[in-house]
C-alpha cells in the first residue's frame, strides 16, 4: 500500500507540472512582456465619428442646381463629395433637359473630415438636350472652380454646413449654332442641412 501511495505521489509530481504548464498562461505572458520590454504600446484605434454625410442645399435652387450632395471622408483631413444636378423645362414649342454633376475635394485645415473648416477644388460636367422645331440638339460642357466653407457634424447624426463655391463653366448654347459654348461664372452659396452616418 505504501508503495502504491508513493507511486501515485510520484506520478502526480511528474505529471502535474506539465499539465499546469500547458494550461497556465503565466509563462507565455512573462515571455511576451520580456520581448516587448522597451517597445511603445501600439496606439488605440481612434474613433473618427461619422464618415459620410448627405445634405440638401436649398440656396442652390436659384442657380438651377438640385442642391443634393453626398460626402465621404478619407482620413482626418480629406474628403470627396459628389452633387448631381438636373433641370427640365417644357413648353408647347420645345423641351430642354440638363443632366450634370459636380465632383469635389475638401481639404480640412481645422477639424477632422467631414467636420471642420475646408477649402478645395471642384469639377463639373453637364449634358444638355434641346428639342425645338423638330430639331434635336445636344452638347457637353465642363466646369472648374473652388469651394470654401465650414461643416459641423452634431452627435454623429446631423450636419449643418455653410460656405461658398464658384465655378467657371462652359455651358453649351443650344439656341446658337452647333457647338457654341458660353463661359460663365456660376457662384453658389451653401447653407445645407442633412444627416451624417
Amino acid at each position: 500500500m505504501l508503495r502504491a501511495a508513493l507511486i501515485f505521489l510520484l506520478s502526480l509530481c511528474v505529471l502535474s507540472p506539465r499539465a499546469a504548464l500547458a494550461n497556465d498562461d503565466v509563462l507565455t505572458r512573462f515571455r511576451d512582456w520580456v520581448e516587448n520590454l522597451g517597445k511603445p504600446k501600439p496606439p488605440a484605434p481612434e474613433d473618427l465619428g461619422a464618415r459620410n454625410t448627405f445634405t440638401l442645399n436649398p440656396l442652390a435652387l436659384q442657380h438651377s442646381q438640385l442642391g443634393v450632395e453626398y460626402e465621404r471622408a478619407f482620413g482626418k483631413g480629406f474628403s470627396v463629395y459628389v452633387g448631381p444636378e438636373f433641370a427640365y423645362g417644357q413648353t408647347p414649342e420645345l423641351w430642354h433637359l440638363t443632366l450634370a454633376g459636380t465632383l469635389g475635394i475638401r481639404l480640412f485645415v481645422l477639424g477632422n473630415a467631414p467636420s471642420g473648416i475646408y477649402f478645395g477644388p471642384e469639377f463639373s460636367a453637364n449634358y444638355q438636350i434641346r428639342f425645338a422645331n423638330h430639331e434635336r440638339r445636344q452638347a457637353v460642357g465642363l466646369g472648374l472652380g473652388g469651394t470654401v466653407g465650414w461643416n459641423l457634424v452634431l452627435f454623429d447624426r446631423f450636419t449643418v454646413a455653410a460656405g461658398f463655391s464658384a465655378q467657371y463653366r462652359s455651358i453649351p448654347d443650344l439656341e446658337a449654332s452647333e457647338g457654341a459654348l458660353r463661359v460663365v461664372l456660376v457662384p453658389t452659396p451653401r447653407l445645407a442641412f442633412g444627416v451624417a452616418f
